[in-house]
């Protein structure tokens, strides 16, 4: 486990329920996104790249909604109460990608990101096998018709290593060496 996951235990009698196993996943994903995030602390979170005359999600953005869905889509749908600022909704699927006005600074961003992720973590720790097989809790589904909170759970890694990939994509315009 990482630094920020080394509060968070899942075994018991070294048996791990389906959760915890993709919660341990999804905190590994997690630090490979903070690693890119750490190749990046010197461009201007805010900036937006330019490619092909399309403006490209901000490191600000993206690390907002990680925030906003690691709390949807790992919490919520789950069945769990909200850990996230409000004003992580304002980075919420199908927001426009701007920088809303009165925002927190990036630092305080960051901060909620690791206080969310432990929150997080904490929860799924709490997830049985049982509850993992019932319907999400908006009944959203992918194209496939499946809507369980499993299903959930396995996007919520795919969903962060889309974004990991922006961030990845990034370092390499700005010529950060990552690997």
């Amino acid at each position: 486990m990482s630094s920020w996951d080394k509060n968070v235990s899942f075994t018991k009698n070294n048996i791990m329920t389906q959760a915890q196993l993709l919660a341990d996943t999804f905190a590994n994903t997690r630090a490979l996104t903070r690693f890119y995030l750490s190749k990046l602390k010197d461009v201007n979170p805010e900036a937006q790249l330019e490619l092909n005359g399309y403006k490209a999600n901000s490191i600000y953005w993206i690390v907002a909604h990680l925030i906003w869905a690691e709390d949807y889509i790992g919490v919520i749908e789950l069945g769990g109460q909200s850990n996230a600022p409000e004003w992580a909704k304002k980075f919420a699927i199908k927001s426009d990608g701007l920088l809303p006005e009165g925002r927190p600074d990036f630092k305080s961003v960051l901060d909620e990101m690791k206080r969310v992720h432990e929150a997080t973590l904490q929860f799924l720790g709490t997830v049985t096998d049982e509850q993992l097989q019932e319907q999400n809790k908006t009944g959203f589904h992918f194209g496939d018709g499946k809507n369980s909170k499993l299903t959930m759970l396995q996007h919520l890694i795919r969903h962060e290593g889309t974004h990991l990939g922006q961030l990845s994509l990034i370092a390499k315009v700005y010529g950060k060496q990552t690997v």
